[in-house]
């Protein structure tokens, strides 16, 4: 039914892009994706494309990362209104080469919870695939995203987080 072989050449690179945004370890990030795989090839029977395939590997490859850790958190967040916030153009910078490097460094100064949602969205995942991936819901996604972006304008800007308005 499925054609494992293309899915493999077709994904390899975005489950590993993603795990180095977990990880920032080559050589794990590598172990992850392919451990990745072999599980999707054992399990590609369940897979009844609720998502994309891509978002199914990338779930894969997140347990694989917390259970590598040892470190599945619980968290809860309340409904809270969305303040208008002048927004920053992540995507923008993330493409600009000399800028990128920086980046990288002032989100290594965000939460776990931050970096995480911040990383999925520059590679492309709608926030209807980041809550399937981190299985909270879209107010608390897009909260945590929009929050992030403020932090890491004000980190770039050469704020503090947390500092005055």
């Amino acid at each position: 039914m499925y054609d494992i072989n293309e899915i493999c050449k077709k994904y390899y690179n975005t489950v590993f892009k993603y795990l180095m945004s977990l990880t920032h370890d080559i050589n794990l990030s590598e172990e992850l994706t392919q451990e990745t795989f072999y599980i999707a090839v054992k399990e590609i029977n369940k897979f009844k494309g609720k998502c994309t395939i891509s978002t199914w590997l990338c779930i894969i490859a997140k347990h694989l990362y917390y259970k590598h850790n040892k470190e599945i958190k619980k968290f809860s967040i309340s409904e809270i209104n969305e303040k208008d916030i002048q927004e920053i153009s992540l995507e923008e910078k993330f493409f600009d080469n000399e800028e990128k490097i920086e980046l990288y460094k002032k989100l290594q100064d965000l939460d776990e919870n931050t970096k995480n949602i911040i990383y999925l969205r520059l590679l492309g995942f709608s926030f209807k695939e980041i809550v399937y991936i981190t299985g909270k819901n879209e107010t608390w996604c897009k909260v945590v995203y929009h929050r992030g972006k403020k932090k890491l304008k004000n980190l770039l800007e050469g704020g503090i987080i947390g500092g005055s308005k």
